[in-house]
């Protein structure tokens, strides 16, 4: 009986596939009876398809065919598929476009528009090619129209257009790339596509629709897609954003629906917005991941871009198969769409193979590290192929479609065993083949060491190199291509990777410094670290600046004093006439201060210099030739000083003009600045040295901010010497934003670039004594430059931009940094995120000697977002204090420094005490316990006592706690502020390190400030 029924089921099996194929061959006879070939392809939505609900079904919808080599013989078609046609089971014609047709490579791809899908079912259409007179029938508008709601559909291949002709696309600059079907588009940023910006047909008011693509991005804080109209009120646009941490975000003026999950970086995804009755959402993957009840009220015309908004392109990454439909899409239709196109798809089998056996060869195979086996499957008359991979740990899905399989047995650590099956659906049910496969260890990891001097003076370059001890049995297993990953630390250097080792050629600190390199050859990473005891020289020569050979000064120039308290006048040039010398002459407020004279080369060529002394003084200088006795002044220059030079860098805090506040634009004959950077490097923008104003309103050529020129004026008069300072600070960026271009410096279209350039053209490269940078409002949130949040690579970055002021400006001393406002700017949210990037500017002068930072959250006035003009003229006074100290030997009388943790530890023995030190006394007030969380919690502390610069919490109860935190960006208030002695505001910490007991050693965790 067993046999029998065997048997049955295997004649089942034979002829159902063969009676239904016949039926469709005798409906289809008709119309298609000259093409010569002819086979069923089955779409499924049943559970071992694409799993739709029995009482869903949609209609209209555009199916993705895609053609393999592997089932499909290219040579039996016509050259570009032009006698390709598809019919129903009862032989109507289907609409369909070719988008791919590669036969060389052996894929196409083909869009097919199919009347009715049902959900838990399988229907047949068929596909005929093989007749040698037949024209091309491909009809993208036949298949993406507005009968099944399709407004606009681009396919981003080797030609950027609307299939539908809606819109007239322009593209600008993206390139063709590998995409999900067929090709896609890459957006290397500053690319994009211009859809115009009087679009009349789009959705208007709060009509129906979606906006749907592909897209792979390679960084967040990018607009994929946007249309409709910025500055048109609320809900005015569909702004499809990729943000960070990566997700979702379609912002319609603050009317915006998100997304909820956290996206992967590099790989593709399939992301719609649809708009309709009920709430708009956000689809990822076929799945919502984000819904909200916001409204939209888009006006008409219209506008659309891809890769940006209004022309401002920042995207990067790559988009394929983008669609704006005048429909809300159905959670049915969305999950067709991607089941349908993702790689792996799950709705559309094969064609239809002859035959009805079973069978997969080889049964079994054992396969050498590195190498691959191919397994082949006889599987006529099944509608889909599915090839799982299967470990212990996880299932994975391989392919699909396919009746050839290679395998890549990679890189394994041990030897290793793996079941590959193989899964054919059937119209009378599934079969399934298990391989077993043995991988079998032959290839060795890397084994070095890394070869490192033990001491470093962190000035004379030293080479990292690894010394590997097995690379000729690496090289015989053919894994002897080595790729290394380097990381020094916790110090801040400046450091560069080459192949085979890491350069450091400068510490900015002393101490342990840890280099560590991870090596592998396409196994398990290997890694290896080294110390190195770094001393730095309590002092640096001072690097002289080799001036032009054509520099001569400009009216109203600025001289930076050097180490030895002089500037440097150079006079160098050719002239256009003999001479028998050259004289230079020097006035100080018209008085005769020096007298230089030299015999011009062979050339004509000279070189004068003066040294000047710095002080309220204003030169002026004469040059001129002497040929025959007789005297010519060629130029005269006037209002030149000497005097000191600085930087100011960040955001809108350390711009400090974006105020309401009035001020007069006044200046000071004594303070210098140079004016901004032409559009372009080819422009002539003629004399630039200025007296700058704080904000300019009138044209003016520089501004300091308010701040700025509050502490110019006041080192002005504390010094009596001219202060020169440049303002490059530009509001609302990123800390990455104003990171140094290696490949082109003074990129004027970066932040880096246009300060570079005004510092140069000032000749004040080896000038600038100090940096003062407040910055990291836009770091507070999700809006990380790696896809993460903005304290996770805040630190590395400020190293990195460190090591580049280092480079262009190698005799600067000293940095001055903020700790930011918490919540400032509402930007930190409820995630502690903004707490943690506070944390990470609180440690940054761990890493460097001579750093020193200044709180703001006791500044008063407050400052929620941007400080007003009196707060901002309080960053001058709490900063000018340590200016003083490190550049002009002022001993201040007290601490002028905020109060900084040193180290916290559990007290008493029973765990129900805290003890934090800090590096200068502080004051208690009972209203402070509030502001202290253990391990994120709140009411922990109940009191607390002040002796010196040690704080004793005692707790409400005995903790297990592993951290501490002071004062939360979403709970707290500038009247319950820890302060020091000095009356400086307390540097909040985030998530500090409880230790069991008191260290051993008295020794701190952070050392004071310099």
């Amino acid at each position: 009986m067993k046999h029998t029924t065997s048997a049955l089921l295997l004649l089942a099996a034979v002829l159902i596939p063969s009676f239904a194929n016949a039926q469709q061959r005798s409906a289809s006879a008709g119309r298609y009876q000259s093409w010569l070939r002819s086979a069923p392809l089955t779409i499924l939505t049943t559970p071992d398809g694409a799993n739709l609900p029995a009482t869903a079904s949609v209609e209209q919808f555009p199916l993705l065919v895609r053609l393999h080599k592997d089932w499909f013989d290219f040579s039996k078609a016509k050259p570009r598929g032009e006698d390709v046609r598809f019919s129903t089971s009862v032989g109507e014609p289907l609409a369909y476009e070719i988008e791919e047709w590669n036969a060389m490579n052996g894929t196409a791809s083909i869009w097919v528009r199919i009347p009715r899908i049902e959900g838990n079912a399988r229907q047949t259409i068929r596909m005929f090619w093989g007749k040698a007179d037949a024209v091309n029938e491909s009809d993208a508008k036949g298949v993406f129209n507005e009968s099944n709601g399709y407004l606009s559909v681009w396919h981003l291949g080797d030609v950027v257009q609307d299939e539908t002709g809606t819109l007239e696309s322009v593209d600008t600059g993206t390139t063709a790339t590998a995409g999900v079907v067929g090709k896609a588009r890459h957006f290397a940023g500053k690319q994009g596509i211009f859809g115009g910006d009087k679009i009349t047909g789009y959705p208007v008011a709060d009509a129906a629709h979606t906006t749907e693509t592909w897209l792979r991005a390679e960084q967040p804080n990018g607009t994929f897609i946007g249309w409709g109209n910025e500055g048109g009120g609320r809900g005015s646009k569909v702004r499809m954003q990729f943000r960070s941490p990566p997700h979702i975000n379609v912002d319609s003026d603050f009317s915006n629906v998100a997304g909820k999950s956290p996206l992967p970086v590099g790989e593709w995804i399939h992301v719609a917005h649809t708009f309709g009755d009920g709430p708009r959402r956000i689809y990822i993957n076929g799945k919502v991941d984000g819904e909200a009840t916001t409204m939209l009220d888009i006006k008409s015309p219209a506008r659309l871009w891809l890769g940006g908004w209004y022309n401002n392109y920042d995207f990067v990454g790559d988009l394929d198969e983008v669609r704006i439909s005048k429909v809300a899409r159905s959670a049915e239709w969305v999950r067709l769409e991607f089941e349908n196109q993702k790689p792996l798809q799950t709705l559309v089998g094969p064609l239809m193979q002859a035959g009805a056996s079973f069978a997969v060869t080889p049964a079994q195979a054992m396969v050498p590290e590195g190498k691959s086996a191919t397994f082949t499957a006889q599987a006529g008359g099944a509608q889909k192929i599915y090839w799982t991979l299967k470990s212990a740990e996880q299932e994975t899905l391989v392919a699909v479609d396919r009746f050839t399989f290679t395998f890549d047995a990679g890189r394994v650590t041990g030897d290793k065993a793996l079941m590959l099956q193989c899964k054919a659906v059937y119209p009378t049910g599934v079969q399934t083949k298990d391989i077993r496969i043995s991988i079998k260890e032959t290839i060795p990891d890397p084994v070095f060491a890394l070869t490192a001097p033990a001491a470093w003076d962190g000035r004379a370059t030293i080479n990292i190199v690894p010394l590997v001890t097995n690379l000729e049995a690496m090289r015989a297993g053919s894994a002897g291509n080595l790729k290394a990953e380097w990381s020094a630390g916790p110090l801040a250097v400046i450091r560069e990777i080459a192949p085979g080792k890491l350069t450091l050629k400068r510490a900015q600190n002393s101490g342990k410094l840890t280099v560590t390199a991870t090596i592998s050859n396409g196994g398990l990473p290997v890694t290896q670290s080294v110390d190195i005891a770094v001393t730095e020289p309590k002092s640096d020569a001072w690097v002289v600046r080799l001036p032009a050979k054509d520099e001569q000064p400009e009216d109203g120039q600025f001289y930076a004093r050097d180490d030895k308290g002089e500037g440097t006048l150079y006079y160098n040039g050719t002239l256009t006439e003999a001479a028998d010398s050259v004289f230079l002459k020097v006035f100080a407020d018209e008085k005769p201060y020096r007298l230089e004279t030299a015999k011009p080369g062979a050339d004509k060529s000279y070189a004068l210099a003066v040294k000047l002394k710095p002080g309220l003084i204003k030169y002026k200088v004469e040059f001129g030739k002497k040929a025959g006795g007789k005297e010519t002044v060629l130029q005269t220059v006037n209002n030149i000083v000497c005097g000191d030079a600085y930087l100011i860098e960040g955001q809108s805090n350390a711009l400090a003009t974006d105020t309401r506040e009035q001020s007069p634009p006044e200046t000071n004959e004594w303070i210098r600045s140079y004016g901004s950077s032409p559009a372009n490097l080819n422009d002539a923008p003629g004399n630039l040295w200025c007296n700058p104003v704080w904000k300019a309103r009138n044209g003016e050529k520089a501004e300091l901010g308010w701040w700025g020129m509050e502490l110019a004026k006041r080192l002005l008069e504390s010094q009596q010497v001219p202060i020169f300072i440049i303002n490059a600070a530009v509001g609302g960026t990123r800390i990455d934003q104003h990171q140094r271009s290696a490949a082109d410096p003074i990129d004027l279209t970066t932040i880096y670039g246009r300060m570079l350039w005004r510092v140069q053209q000032a000749k004040l490269t080896h000038g600038i004594r100090a940096i003062l940078w407040h910055q990291g409002e836009s770091d507070q949130g999700s809006d990380g430059p790696t896809g993460g949040y903005g304290w996770e690579t805040y630190q590395q970055l400020f190293v990195e931009m460190s090591a580049a002021w280092k480079q262009d400006f190698p005799n600067v001393q000293h940095y001055y940094t903020f700790q930011i406002w918490p919540n400032s700017c509402s930007m930190g949210g409820n995630l502690g995120s903004g707490d943690k990037l506070r944390e990470k500017q609180r440690t940054l002068p761990q890493l460097f000697s001579h750093m020193s930072i200044m709180s703001t959250l006791g500044v008063r006035p407050p400052g929620g977002c941007h400080f007003p003009l009196v707060g901002w003229a309080e960053f001058a006074r709490l900063i000018q204090p340590l200016i003083e100290r490190d550049n002009y030997g002022k001993v201040p009388a007290a601490s002028i420094t905020p109060p900084n943790l040193r180290r916290a530890f559990y007290a008493g023995g029973t765990n129900d005490m805290i003890t934090l030190e800090f590096d200068q006394p502080v004051l208690w007030g009972d209203a402070l316990a509030d502001q202290f969380y253990l391990d994120g919690e709140k009411d922990k502390v109940a009191s607390g006592r002040v002796a010196g610069n040690v704080l004793t919490l005692k707790l409400r109860s005995a903790s297990t706690a592993q951290t501490i935190t002071y004062l939360k960006e979403t709970d707290w208030s500038q009247d319950t502020l820890l302060e020091g002695t000095n009356g400086l505001a307390a540097l909040t910490f985030c998530e500090v390190p409880l230790l069991s007991q008191k260290p051993a050693h008295q020794g701190s965790t952070t050392p004071p400030l310099n």
